[in-house]
Formats: structure tokens, C-alpha cells, sequence
């Protein structure tokens, strides 16, 4: 059997997250389904991340054995006949038979979606967090800005699930405002990449900047918040709607546009 490696977008809203789970439905678990009744074989989908119930991903990638039979290009029309339409194949190539989608990932960009306004939005309800309030998105912005870097991210991770070193190095922090909606809504992208990141570490990042924008906390407190390397020093856990698993880079890989454009406005 050949490696292929595919590149997929799905809408969590109805899964428990990638990973196969005894309690409920996973992108994981549909994508097996869909390759054993388009190979007859059952095999093992691996995927980048993890992504929690209720995240989105418009760029996972995913790498399982295929019949050597079965050509790859035929891979994305073959399994999106055969998967729920909130998950789809955007593309597939060969792999080496070494790859690990999640081990020689070198780096990552997730998004984390704001909408703020007094009118709750209906199209974006389960892609962005709905903040009622005004925010101050100049505080945000810097404060985005101060999570840039390696640093210790025990403050903003679920304690629970913390690693043993929770040092993570992130290459990019920052708060873009998109054009406003139909409804005059202003609309927010926190952009975060790295090679790899905590459990929840990501959507407490968010909460805290939802937080800063609040009035709650200042963005000159942070590093007194991270130094706590207390997980009740910092911000709420946003919910897991508003984020989204953009895209996963490669040794080789020519690095993604971003989704939100060139032209959006930074903070």
C-alpha cells in the first residue's frame, strides 16, 4: 500500500472532535468509514491535530494507507461521495511511507473568530464567538502582540492536560479586524501560528484577549499573568466555535496565503 496524504476541511459542529471518541461521533471516525467502504479495508486515519468538539478546520491534513490500485488524485471526488457533507477531501498526493502528519508538521495557523455587536449573528452562530459589548480592539491588538515568542504557557492552558515542559514557541500573535458585516458588526480574527501548541492553550489565548477588549485585564499585565504559571491568572476558555484549524505546513511545503487576505487591518 501507498501514503496518501490529503488535506481536509470540516465543520466540527456536530463531531466530539478529530479524534475517535466511544460517546459520539469524530471527523477521525468518519473519514475510516469512508475509506473502508470506497478500499473494503479498514485502516487508521491519521490527522495533524486534535481538534476539539465543536472546532472547524479548513486545512488538516490527514495520512492513511492506500491499494495501490486506487490512483491518488481519485482520492478527494471517491471519499466526499462516501463522506457527511461537513466534512470534505480539498486535496490528496502520495506520501513517503514515514510521514507523520502530526510529528513532521512544522508549523501551524489557527484562527480564532469575534463578532461584535448587539444583534446576536444566525449565518456565523457556529464559526465565531458573539460579544454583545464594545471592545477595545487597540488593547487587544497590543495584547495580542505580547504572546509572540517562546515562553513558558502554563497560565493559559487546562491544567489537567498540561505537559511536563510547557514552554511553546509561537511564531505569530495578532488580531486582525475584518471588514464589518451585513449588520454593521465588527468582525475579529486572532491569527496565532506555531509547531505545535497546548491543550487549550489557543482558545484561553482568545478568552483573555476577549477579556482585554472587556476592560477586565490590561494588556501591561500579561507577563505577570504568565509568570503566575497558574491557570486561574488568566482569562475564560473561549468556546470552541470560533476557532478553526487553518492550515499545516511541511518541510518542502510553499507556506499558505492567509485565509483573511492581505489587506485586512492589523492591531
Amino acid at each position: 500500500m501507498s501514503i496518501c496524504r490529503a488535506t481536509i476541511e470540516y465543520d466540527g459542529s456536530a463531531y466530539n472532535g478529530w479524534q475517535i471518541q466511544k460517546n459520539g461521533p469524530s471527523v477521525q471516525g468518519e473519514l475510516e468509514k469512508a475509506v473502508l467502504r470506497l478500499t473494503g479495508t479498514a485502516v487508521r486515519v491519521k490527522g495533524a491535530g486534535r481538534t476539539d468538539a465543536g472546532v472547524h478546520a479548513r486545512g488538516q491534513t490527514a495520512a492513511f494507507p492506500l491499494p495501490s490500485g486506487i490512483p491518488v488524485a481519485k482520492i478527494p471526488e471517491a471519499l466526499n461521495s462516501r463522506l457527511p457533507d461537513d466534512i470534505a477531501v480539498t486535496g490528496a498526493r502520495a506520501a513517503d511511507d514515514a510521514f507523520d502528519p502530526r510529528r513532521d508538521c512544522i508549523l501551524k495557523q489557527y484562527s480564532y473568530s469575534f463578532v461584535c455587536g448587539k444583534a446576536r449573528p444566525a449565518l456565523d452562530r457556529r464559526r465565531s464567538w458573539h460579544i454583545k459589548g464594545p471592545l477595545d480592539l487597540g488593547a487587544m491588538g497590543e495584547a495580542a502582540a505580547f504572546f509572540a515568542g517562546a515562553r513558558d504557557f502554563t497560565s493559559f492552558c487546562n491544567q489537567e492536560r498540561a505537559e511536563r515542559d510547557n514552554v511553546r514557541d509561537v511564531e505569530r500573535s495578532e488580531l486582525l479586524v475584518l471588514p464589518p458585516d451585513a449588520a454593521g458588526r465588527v468582525r475579529l480574527a486572532y491569527i496565532v501560528e506555531g509547531r505545535s501548541f497546548l491543550y487549550n492553550m489557543v482558545r484561553t489565548i482568545a478568552g483573555t484577549l476577549a477579556e482585554v477588549g472587556m476592560g477586565r485585564f490590561s494588556p501591561g499585565g500579561l507577563a505577570d499573568m504568565a509568570a503566575a504559571r497558574n491557570r486561574a491568572a488568566a482569562g475564560q476558555t473561549a468556546p470552541p466555535w470560533g476557532l478553526c484549524l487553518e492550515w499545516t505546513l511541511y518541510p518542502g511545503d510553499p507556506r499558505p496565503d492567509d485565509f483573511f487576505g492581505k489587506t485586512d487591518a492589523r492591531l
